[in-house]
């Protein structure tokens, strides 16, 4: 008896040992983040650009996740207030990164109509003097 549970505790020990190093990697959770978003899936898509960020925090994806997340919640989940939060942590986190200007300006805009967008007043302003 005492054999059988030294051998199911030694088992039970390998199987978390290895379930601990079968970690799955950035580019992982970015493939599937990625595909996820292609097929609209977007709760999905923000669920493993999260786990991305969270495992690899300074990862070579990390920051192109952080600003999917602020970007799908803000234009495709409608769901402003996170947005918010994960541009704000974007840009404090990435300063100088190139998409600081565009979490910026995606922070600057949040909520506001399409035609009330300075990039679209020009151009309206434009056309309609021609």
């Amino acid at each position: 008896m005492k054999l059988v549970k030294l051998s199911l505790i030694g088992t039970l020990l390998l199987l978390s040992l290895f379930s601990c190093t079968n970690k799955v990697s950035e580019e992982d959770y970015y493939k599937a983040a990625k595909e996820a978003y292609t097929k609209e899936n977007f709760s999905l898509a923000v669920q493993d650009f999260e786990k991305l960020v969270k495992n690899y925090p300074d990862g070579q994806r990390a920051a192109e996740a952080s600003f999917m997340l602020g970007f799908i919640n803000a234009n495709d989940l409608k769901n402003l207030d996170a947005a918010k939060k994960y541009y704000t942590e974007f840009i404090k986190k990435y300063p100088k990164h190139e998409l600081a200007d565009d979490a910026q300006y995606e922070l600057d805009n949040l909520g506001k109509d399409l035609n009330d967008l300075p990039i679209f007043k020009k151009s309206n302003s434009d056309s309609l003097t021609k």
